[in-house]
């Protein structure tokens, strides 16, 4: 008689994935072949961070766990600002290393209530220590991979960066839809020394973009998984992650 868990649990299964393909074949619990990470927000969350992360937030922005709210719902972590490009950013201890053929994901559930007035970014940095959330995502210093919508348009892009040449930005070919719940993903395949090295980036399991260029692709590199978001100049708007995961092969 067969015992422990079973293949689909530990792994994404080939078959009946076919919603969120770059979740097939990885690891989905963490084991002797990949390492982890979900996090469901269900734990108190402060103005500093939530277990185990960094945040840098901005005079006039807010984090907090919600219960009660505009969406009724617990487990989420509620970003506030006060409309004058302010925002929180989360990042979590150095330890990522993309390249090598590993296989590698990661994925967010987003809410956001203006998505063309909103930056909603999430990927790996090496940039940790700042004072502006945005610099995660935004700046010329660090080697990213960062994928979301920006202020002014709520088509999903792609940035990247390696070397710190700075962010060169790549626009997808799906927009985020106000007030409306949507699961974001990435997904890096291929191995740098083949030069075939590609970022795949996803709305609602559908694929939105391909980030091709190996030499704009960091890795070989520690880079910090984060999730940051900041409102646009018009008004003040709220932006709420229900959950993060990411998994790669060890």
């Amino acid at each position: 008689m067969s015992t422990g868990f079973k293949g689909p649990i530990i792994h994404g299964p080939i078959s009946a994935q076919a919603a969120y393909a770059y979740r097939s074949q990885k690891g989905m619990l963490p084991s002797a072949e990949y390492a982890v990470y979900h996090n469901d927000f269900f734990e108190a969350a402060s103005s500093n961070a939530i277990p185990g992360t960094t945040a840098v937030i901005d005079t006039g922005a807010t984090l907090t766990n919600a219960e009660t709210d505009a969406i009724s719902l617990t487990g989420v972590l509620d970003i506030t600002s006060d409309g004058t490009t302010e925002g929180v950013a989360l990042y979590w201890p150095k330890e990522v290393q993309l390249g090598q053929g590993k296989k590698f994901f990661m994925e967010v559930r987003v809410y956001t209530e203006d998505a063309d007035d909103t930056d909603v970014q999430f990927g790996l940095s090496d940039l940790t220590a700042t004072t502006n959330p945005e610099d995660l995502w935004t700046t010329a210093a660090a080697n990213l991979i960062a994928y979301g919508v920006l202020d002014g348009d709520a088509t999903v892009t792609m940035l990247c960066d390696k070397d710190n040449s700075g962010a060169a930005a790549n626009l997808g070919s799906i927009d985020l839809s106000d007030a409306t719940w949507h699961t974001l993903g990435i997904e890096v395949s291929g191995t740098a020394a083949s030069s075939n090295m590609a970022v795949k980036g996803y709305v609602d399991g559908k694929l939105a973009i391909t980030w091709d260029v190996e030499t704009e692709i960091p890795d070989d590199l520690a880079l910090a998984p984060f999730i940051g978001a900041r409102t646009g100049g018009d008004a003040a708007h709220n932006v709420y992650f229900d959950y993060v995961r990411w998994s790669i092969e060890r």
